[in-house]
């Protein structure tokens, strides 16, 4: 393990950015590591953006993680993780991103077009060592309800070998937090998505 082992998540305001940055803080203080979380804001209460980063290690870091030092970047938002993925990731960096997208309101007024996910992969891809797309909407389908995806995409984030993260206590993490059984199972259908 890199140490610190950095994770940054990067989505829109009212995904559960900070949500997943507790859960995952949460879950390293239960394996005795020392997590260290900040985060960035932009207009975030208008669906702006937002970066939580998390550093996990032994000792205490600083809260930002430096430009190529990312992990594993957790893409809530497609447009939004390319964003942070050009400022933040490198060449050890695995991203996790979520297909769905979230356009701003400039888009959504016809302003300006949101580019296609195959342009945002492939510039995540030129970037990052290895990338994950992932189509969350069958899970929401079944679920019933859009607002767990925070939550599928830290079971993704389990599935993943070579983190400090022991999946069961993001589980548990995710369950002293939310307290949901709707959060529970979007985990664990995101904990299979990438067998």
């Amino acid at each position: 393990m890199n140490d610190p082992f950095s994770i940054l998540v990067a989505g829109v305001g009212g995904q559960g950015n900070l949500v997943c940055g507790r859960v995952i803080a949460e879950a390293t203080v239960l394996q005795g590591l020392r997590p260290v979380v900040g985060d960035t804001f932009g207009a975030s209460r208008r669906g702006g953006s937002v970066v939580t980063h998390i550093r996990i290690g032994r000792q205490d870091w600083g809260p930002l993680i430096p430009r190529g030092e990312v992990d594993v970047l957790l893409g809530l938002e497609p447009v939004e993780a390319l964003r942070a993925a050009v400022r933040y990731a490198g060449s050890r960096t695995i991203a996790i991103v979520s297909r769905t997208p979230m356009p701003p309101s400039n888009v959504l007024s016809g302003e300006q077009r949101y580019p296609a996910i195959e342009n945002i992969e492939g510039g995540l891809a030129s970037i990052c060592k290895r990338v994950h797309m992932l189509d969350a909407d069958p899970v929401f389908k079944q679920i019933g309800s859009t607002k767990v995806l925070n939550s599928f995409m830290l079971g993704v984030l389990s599935a993943l070998e070579d983190t400090p993260l022991d999946p069961k206590n993001l589980k548990l993490a995710l369950s002293n937090i939310m307290d949901s059984d709707i959060d529970l199972t979007a985990f664990d259908e995101g904990k299979t998505s990438l067998l």
